[in-house]
């Protein structure tokens, strides 16, 4: 395992280099790390909060800081698109059939936008289009098998999953339901969403595309003092599934979506932090956890899932989660 210590809001591994957008005082500066990890260059230096880095391809980066949009391009710097609240921020992006879809987070309206070229931005829709009674969007992805583009909604809201299989022109709801999510991956059998619920423990949803289907995985931290295990990024990699959970703070690996070993632990901060998230290139999985870069292998990965102990597993809803989400039903039905 490489490792490197680093206050890093956002990752992106592209172009066979490691993106890291750091926090320095009141700058974010967008580094570039080699396969050692060894900082190569500082593209960016720019004045903000809290960012994200979106789309790395080629020569372009697309980087969100505080409300604005930029655009990197050949060393120079363009605002291309703002968000529709200072407050609000650009999260997380996908790209399908030539277009890069990009999601706004907070609070609403939010929107889901496209672009070609990256500098010329259109509105597809908003979150209320979809659930009037939902916050904000909190991810979306392309799905290449069934040529679907997801996402996912919150908070209060009855319409968890929706779908667009016309690149945005419309959608349906794909699950409607108490369980909230943030993260897809889309394999070919099957959609995996990480869970970020505030009535159960932490879990895993998975919608089995063939029979139309939902199964759910409910899982809780083995320490009690965890009240809540609720996830930012979810991969598959190497037929490992790599889980980012942004409270606690902390990265695991787990080879059934059931029994998760810890990779790293970082805090056990209540307050869910966005920046823990991961990427991957062919052959290593890149962790940012808020103060450390780290970067292993798949038999690395494979020694943890041997040797160390268990950190989240299954258990199975109490009487007083299903009272509760029976109640969330009811409520959104009215």
């Amino acid at each position: 395992m490489k490792k490197i210590p680093l206050s890093v809001l956002s990752i992106a591994v592209a172009n066979g280099r490691i993106y890291v957008l750091v926090k320095e005082n009141e700058r974010l500066i967008l580094k570039v790390l080699n396969e050692k990890l060894k900082v190569v260059d500082e593209v960016i230096s720019v004045r903000g909060d809290k960012g994200f880095i979106l789309y790395v391809k080629k020569d372009k980066a697309l980087i969100s800081i505080d409300d604005n949009l930029l655009l990197v391009r050949g060393g120079k710097t363009e605002a291309v698109l703002r968000a529709s609240k200072p407050t609000n921020t650009f999260w997380h992006s996908t790209e399908a059939k030539g277009n890069v879809f990009i999601h706004e987070y907070g609070e609403p309206p939010t929107g889901i936008f496209t672009s070609k070229n990256l500098e010329d931005w259109e509105k597809v829709t908003t979150n209320l289009d979809i659930d009037r009674s939902s916050k904000h969007f909190h991810y979306i992805a392309y799905d290449p098998y069934r040529r679907w583009l997801l996402v996912t909604l919150g908070d209060g809201c009855l319409t968890r999953v929706a779908i667009s299989e016309h690149l945005g022109s419309s959608w349906r709801p794909l699950y409607k339901g108490p369980w909230q999510f943030v993260p897809i991956v889309p394999l070919e059998d099957r959609i995996v969403f990480g869970m970020d619920s505030g009535i159960v423990r932490g879990g895993i949803g998975i919608y089995n595309v063939s029979e139309n289907r939902w199964e759910f995985v409910f899982l809780r931290w083995i320490e009690k003092r965890v009240r809540y295990a609720q996830m930012t990024d979810l991969r598959f990699f190497k037929g490992l599934w790599i889980a980012a959970l942004g409270t606690p703070q902390a990265v695991l690996v787990s080879s059934d979506l059931k029994f998760w070993h810890p990779i790293v632990i970082e805090g056990y901060d209540k307050n869910y932090n966005r920046s823990v998230s991961l990427d991957a290139n062919g052959m290593h999985i890149v962790i940012c956890n808020g103060k450390r870069v780290l970067k292993l292998s798949e038999r690395e990965l494979k020694q943890i899932l041997n040797s160390t102990e268990l950190m989240l597993i299954p258990y199975n809803l109490t009487a007083s989660e299903r009272l509760k989400a029976l109640i969330f039903r009811i409520k959104r039905l009215m």
